[in-house]
């Protein structure tokens, strides 16, 4: 998947976003239908044969007790996010795709989704056709930030709010919308806890995500789950004023704006396959955050899309950050 299509998930239930999902009512009848990046999605049943393409929706499957309905996945889970027999479990699916394009998405062919007879596929537009899907009776559900129609992605200043908008719509979805509740309910706690004193108290930061070789460098702003995350966290996002949620970046601004911390995410491969990125760009060897090593490889998961793990992101990103002093 290229960094400007990683995943947003934001299926708003209380909040209509346009593009995003439709408002699903609570109670869990069928066929249920709702928009889902300008086409029409219907789900005639409750699903029990789901294909996940790419993890971007893993933690929300988990979270409403539905890996038992995979049949079939294109990728393993990063590391040290998952419980032992969370990973078991989810390895117990055939892994249909190891092939991969230049920065880490899934390829799978339609012949290979079909193969397994879904009635769902969970997968960003630019790696499951629609259309064809839809001619063999297969609805697909497209994270908004994947949507092909990038008007369809939702705008605005992320907030947690949009992980408890994608927990009901997915039980909807799946038939479980009770269970969505009762998760969204530890959810709000979680956050409310962990509000800091002060908000920025632990200085400026910037998330980025890299290409191959450190050719190119996104940041994410507004509109990514890693401004809240930051805000629980303590920090301030220098790009939480660009309404974006991730976009090309330029070295010379990075420069100028020389946060004190810098998160590096990553979707595969070793955290510190992450950190060393940096040092193939001479430019920023002059940052605060370079100079004082304080360099943090967060798994991307915690951050983008909106889900369970953006949440307990924020406790993970706090002990790295204790780390650093």
């Amino acid at each position: 998947m290229t960094p400007n299509k990683i995943a947003a998930l934001c299926g708003l239930a209380l909040i209509a976003f346009s593009g995003s999902f439709a408002a699903p009512a609570r109670a869990d009848d069928f066929p249920y239908s709702f928009d889902n990046c300008g086409s029409e999605v219907t789900i005639k049943a409750e699903p029990k044969h789901i294909l996940l393409v790419n993890n971007s929706v893993l933690p929300i499957l988990n979270s409403l007790d539905a890996l038992d309905l995979l049949v079939g996945r294109t990728a393993d889970p990063i590391e040290g996010i998952y419980a032992d027999e969370i990973v078991k479990k989810f390895q117990t699916v055939p892994l249909l795709s190891k092939a991969r394009n230049s920065t880490g998405g899934s390829v799978i062919s339609l012949e290979a989704i079909l193969s397994t007879q879904p009635d769902l596929v969970l997968a960003p537009e630019n790696a499951a056709d629609r259309e064809l899907l839809a001619k063999s009776g297969v609805p697909l559900i497209c994270p908004p930030a994947y949507c092909t129609d990038t008007s369809k992605i939702p705008a605005g200043r992320a907030t947690f709010d949009l992980v408890y908008d994608v927990m009901l719509t997915y039980g909807r979805a799946l038939g479980r919308s009770e269970l969505a509740e009762k998760k969204i309910a530890e959810l709000k706690a979680s956050v409310e806890a962990l509000a800091p004193e002060k908000p920025g108290v632990n200085g400026t930061a910037v998330a980025l995500y890299a290409t191959a070789g450190g050719k190119v460098l996104y940041p994410y702003g507004a509109q990514s789950m890693v401004t809240p995350v930051f805000e629980a966290a303590g920090l301030t996002n220098v790009y939480g004023d660009t309404d974006e949620r991730v976009f090309e970046g330029s070295v010379e601004d990075l420069i100028a704006k020389d946060p004190e911390t810098i998160v590096m995410l990553y979707s595969f491969g070793a955290p510190e396959d992450a950190t060393k990125t940096l040092k193939m760009i001479p430019a920023l060897a002059g940052l605060k955050a370079v100079r004082n090593d304080r360099v943090i490889a967060f798994p991307f998961p915690y951050t983008d899309p909106p889900t369970p793990l953006s949440v307990k992101g924020v406790s993970v990103l706090l002990e790295k950050l204790k780390e650093l002093q």
